[in-house]
C-alpha cells in the first residue's frame, strides 16, 4: 500500500516557463530519451517499474520537452528518492534542490536514503543528507568460473515466492524484485532463509540484486553461484561497502566502474532479517 505523504506538492517552478505534474506512463518514452543523454543503461520496463512502485514528478517547459525527472518510493517505515534528473541543458538554474525540496514534500516526515551521484552528493549535504555507506557498481561480462559448494545453498523456485515475499511483506520493492526475478539463489537452513540473490533484466543486460545476506561469505556465495550460471552475459551488480578484496569478482570479469554515496536524512528503521548487501538498483535501493 502507498503510505506516502497524500499533501499536493506545489506544483509550480520558480521558473515561470516550467511546470511539474505527476509523472506518468505517458512521460516514459521522453524519460528514457532524457536518461539515454546522460548515458545512463536504463530501459524503458526499467523506468516502468519506478512508476510501478514509486510516485514521480515530471517537469517540463513550455513547449512540452521533458527538462526533469525525480521518484519518491515508500518502503514502510521509510522512503527512498531516485531517478533526480535535470537536463544537462537546465543545470545551474536551481531545478536539482528545487525537484528535491517537491519529492521530501511527497516523502513526509518518514526518513529518506538516496544513492548520490558525484554531481549530486553536494546538494544533498547542504539539504540535511548523511554518508551512510559506499556503493561500488561492478559490471562487465561474465567470464566462466566455478560456483561455491555450499550445500545450504540452492535455487529459487516457484515454491519460495511467498517465502521470500514475507522477508519484507509491506515492502512494494521488495515485492517487485521478487516477482520480477527470472532466478536466483538462496542460502536455506533448515528450512529458514538466510540468505537471496536474485537475478533480474536490466539494462544493458542483467542485474544480480537485491541480495539479501548477513556476512561478506554469504554474500560472496550467492553472487558466485549466479555468476557461475550465466558465463557471457553481461551483468550489473550494485554493492554495499564493498570488499577490500574484490579479486574474485575481477575473476569473473566484473570490475568497479563507478563508486558513489549512499545517503540519508532521518534516523532510518533497524529491519530484521539479512541486511541489503547488493541494491536491487542504485534508484530503489
Amino acid at each position: 500500500m502507498n503510505r506516502l505523504s497524500t499533501v499536493e506538492t506545489a506544483l509550480s517552478s520558480r521558473d515561470a516557463t516550467l511546470g511539474y505534474r505527476r509523472f506518468e506512463t505517458a512521460d516514459l518514452d521522453d524519460a528514457l530519451t532524457l536518461s539515454q543523454r546522460l548515458g545512463w543503461p536504463h530501459r524503458r520496463e526499467d523506468w516502468a517499474q519506478m512508476l510501478e512502485v514509486g510516485s514521480g514528478l515530471a517537469l517540463r517547459s513550455e513547449t512540452g520537452a521533458l527538462v526533469g525527472t525525480g521518484f519518491c518510493i515508500d518502503q514502510g517505515a521509510m522512503a527512498t528518492l531516485g531517478l533526480i534528473v535535470v537536463d544537462d541543458a537546465w543545470q545551474g538554474r536551481g531545478l536539482g534542490r528545487e525537484m528535491m525540496e517537491r519529492l521530501m514534500q511527497l516523502a513526509g516526515e518518514r526518513p529518506v536514503s538516496l544513492v548520490a551521484t558525484t554531481a549530486g552528493a553536494p546538494l544533498y549535504r547542504k539539504m540535511g543528507f548523511e554518508t551512510c555507506g559506499l556503493v561500488c557498481q561492478y559490471q562487465g561480462v561474465i567470464e566462466p568460473t566455478a560456483g561455491p559448494t555450499s550445500p545450504a545453498l540452492r535455487r529459487f523456485g516457484p515454491e519460495d515466492r511467498e517465502a521470500l515475499l514475507s522477508l519484507a511483506p509491506d515492502n512494494a520493492v521488495h515485492g517487485l524484485a521478487v516477482n520480477s526475478a527470472l532466478e536466483g539463489v538462496l542460502l536455506d537452513n533448515s528450512g529458514e532463509i538466510e540468505g537471496v540473490a536474485l537475478w533480474r533484466a536490466f539494462g544493458r543486460g542483467y542485474h544480480i540484486g537485491p541480495v539479501l545476506a548477513d556476512s561478506a561469505s554469504t554474500t560472496r556465495a550467492l553472487i558466485e553461484a549466479l555468476l557461475a550460471a550465466h558465463p557471457g552475459d553481461f551483468v550489473r551488480l550494485d554493492l554495499v561497502d564493498p570488499p577490500a578484496d574484490d579479486t574474485w569478482l575481477q575473476a569473473a570479469g566484473l570490475r568497479c566502474v563507478d563508486r558513489v554515496e549512499q545517503m540519508h536524512r532521518g534516523t532510518l528503521p533497524v529491519t530484521d532479517g539479512p541486511r541489503r548487501a547488493g541494491l536491487m538498483t542504485q534508484a530503489m535501493g
